[in-house]
Parts: C-alpha cells; sequence; structure tokens
C-alpha cells in the first residue's frame, strides 16, 4: 500500500478540515493576519509545515508550506507549497485561484486552478497523463474549494459547533475528496495550548473517503495509508477569534502519524490581501 505523506499532510494540516453544513462563516470586522508552524512526527519529526493566512471583510489569501525532514527526507523528499485567494461573499470564503507547486526530488509539477462562475479551469505543467478513474466532474469541481480555502472558512467560523460538522469536498486539480466530520466535543485547554492563545478546544472525528481523480484500487486502499479515522483539535485565539487546527493524529501503515501546532503570531493586518 502506497502512503502519500505529502499529500496527506497538506490535506490535514493544510486545511482539509472545513466548516461545512448549516454553519456559516464570519468575515472579520478588521483586516486579520495568521502565521502558524506545525511539526509533523511519525514517533520523531519527519515535517517541517507552515501557514500563513490573511482576511478581510470582503477576501481573503492563504499559503501554505510542506518539507519532508530529518530521516523521513532520506526516503522520501518533497517540497510543496500552495497558495490561494477568494473573495468572501455573503459571509463565507470563495474559491478564487489556487497554485501548487510539488518538488519530488525527481521532478517538479506546477498547478492552477482557477473558479469562475460556472466553470473551474485546471492547467498542469507538466500536464497529467490522466485525470483518474472517473475523473472529477464540473459539477463536482463546482461543489468543492481547494484546501486552503476550506482552511479560511474553520478560521473564520462563528462558533465551535461551526467547526466539527458536515462532509466538505476538496479539490486540488486533479484528486477531489470529501472529509466527513463526527462526535465533535469540547475539550479541556490544556497548559501548551494555553501559552499558544488558545482559549477553546473542539475535538472531532474525521473519515477521509475519496470520490474522482484517483486511479482505480479496491476500496479498502482508498485511504492513502491511513488505518484509523483522523482525530482533530480545533483551537480558538483569544475571545471570539479566528480558529486554526491545533493537532491532528492518525494511524497510517508507517505507524502514528501526529501533526501539531507549535507557533501562533496573529496581527491585525494594515495590508490586507487582493480581493
Amino acid at each position: 500500500m502506497r502512503f502519500s505523506l505529502g499529500r496527506v499532510g497538506l490535506a490535514f494540516a493544510a486545511a482539509i478540515l472545513a466548516v461545512a453544513g448549516p454553519a456559516r462563516a464570519q468575515p472579520p470586522a478588521t483586516p486579520v493576519r495568521l502565521s502558524l508552524a506545525y511539526d509533523g512526527r511519525l514517533i520523531i519529526k519527519v515535517l517541517d509545515i507552515h501557514f500563513d493566512e490573511q482576511a478581510t471583510p470582503t477576501g481573503f489569501g492563504a499559503a501554505a508550506s510542506l518539507r519532508s525532514y530529518g530521516i523521513l527526507a532520506a526516503f522520501k523528499t518533497f517540497d510543496v507549497k500552495a497558495s490561494a485567494r477568494g473573495r468572501i461573499e455573503d459571509g463565507a470564503p470563495r474559491p478564487g485561484q489556487f497554485l501548487y507547486d510539488n518538488r519530488d526530488g525527481k521532478r517538479e509539477r506546477k498547478v492552477q486552478v482557477v473558479w469562475r462562475q460556472g466553470e473551474v479551469a485546471m492547467t498542469s505543467t507538466p500536464v497529467f497523463s490522466n485525470l483518474g478513474q472517473p475523473p472529477a466532474s464540473l459539477e463536482q469541481k463546482l461543489a468543492s474549494a481547494d484546501p486552503l480555502t476550506q482552511l479560511m472558512r474553520i478560521a473564520l467560523a462563528p462558533t465551535p459547533a461551526g467547526v466539527c460538522t458536515g462532509a466538505p469536498r476538496f479539490f486540488d486539480g486533479k484528486q477531489l475528496y470529501a472529509l466527513e466530520f463526527e462526535h465533535g466535543q469540547t475539550i479541556a485547554v490544556g497548559p501548551s495550548q494555553r501559552a499558544l492563545g488558545v482559549t477553546s478546544l473542539v475535538r472531532c472525528d474525521v473519515h477521509y473517503r475519496e470520490i474522482a481523480g484517483f486511479k482505480p484500487k479496491p476500496p479498502e486502499k482508498r485511504n492513502q495509508g491511513l488505518k484509523s479515522q483522523i482525530s482533530v483539535a480545533f483551537g480558538q485565539l483569544g475571545a471570539g477569534g479566528p480558529w486554526v487546527i491545533e493537532r491532528i493524529s492518525a494511524d497510517t501503515v508507517l505507524g502514528p502519524a501526529v501533526i501539531e501546532l507549535k507557533h501562533v503570531q496573529m496581527s491585525r493586518d494594515v495590508s490586507p490581501p487582493q480581493d
């Protein structure tokens, strides 16, 4: 079974975890900027992950980087950079443009996805040899969003009930998948989370489900190497502040995997992203 830690790491840490269902995001009254740093561990540290997010009442921008580290880099090299920008309409971030650049030590692939009215356009260099069996349909693409836009929907959730809910869909230019949330519950904030500025914690179980754009394989292998559901904790920064992924854990074919928040910087951004 092939375990794509780079793709799973981006999906997990880069916001595969999104707000859906009846909850609605709350646009910030003033521009806000977040900088988040994460460590990814398979017993020892194997991933460096960083996110930057900006939001205004009308638009947002986000960027993520993911790099193999330490002993993992000796076996699996990857350096992933992604960015997204879009508008905030009716209180919700809408996908606009998503850029994805992946270097695996052998080649580099650049992908651009643009959402327009009734259209989702994708370009890839080099060109994908195929778009999966079956490929994602236009209807499916229009009903999805890129991982970073989904992260912004989490950040702007107005209440804890808006964090662990629904089954949002993610599209990265080729692969389309869903994350199904359940068992959301409030948990106690510990000293390490409090030191990061976290004032509230919500934990839930998440199930990963492939939908389109993947190679054909039996059902038991459509899980990116996961051997359990994903456990996710979301933390709220300050009183009424944005929500961020605080910790992600799951059992994988390589052992227990954990992605954990290590550094937070939040400021009121005087230079808002281009809407």
